[in-house]
């Protein structure tokens, strides 16, 4: 009798292990799939952000236009920003300005010899919210940018 308990127990301890290591490897699987999803996706989405980019632009009456994708090899990455080449000898730098709590999408402008000519807001609230942050901070994310 004693012996058929401690069986049982043990059986009992092995299946909350088993059920365990089940919803564990099922949870890693499903982040190595939106893993990998998310890196094969990668050239849809920066052809969508392009052209998105380029929509804002046209609506603002900029009609310089966001071409193609800048190769990352020599650039090192910032943030969760992305280089683009722009009209002309120009390249354009996409990504998110924070400021006092808010966010919003904001490209920098980068002329030829690596300074940053200007930001675009590239939404309304920002447009609002871009004449209202101090100068300095704009002049800290133009260091950054152009340090890359």
């Amino acid at each position: 009798m004693k012996y058929g308990k401690m069986l049982i127990s043990w059986l009992e301890e092995k299946k909350l292990l088993k059920d365990t290591l089940l919803v564990l490897g099922w949870v890693l699987g499903m982040i190595i799939l939106a893993g990998l999803f998310w890196f094969f996706t990668h050239p849809m989405r920066s052809r969508f952000l392009a052209n998105s980019v380029n929509q804002v632009l046209e609506q603002k009456g900029d009609y310089r236009r966001v071409l193609e994708p800048v190769s990352m090899r020599n650039i090192r990455v910032y943030g969760l920003g992305r280089w683009y080449t722009f009209t002309g000898d120009t390249k354009i730098f996409i990504f998110t300005f924070i400021s006092g709590g808010t966010f919003f999408p904001c490209a920098a402008v980068e002329t030829i010899d690596g300074r940053v000519e200007e930001f675009i807001p590239l939404n309304r609230h920002g447009e609002r919210v871009f004449s209202h942050i101090p100068p300095e901070l704009i002049n800290i994310y133009s260091r950054r940018i152009e340090g890359r």
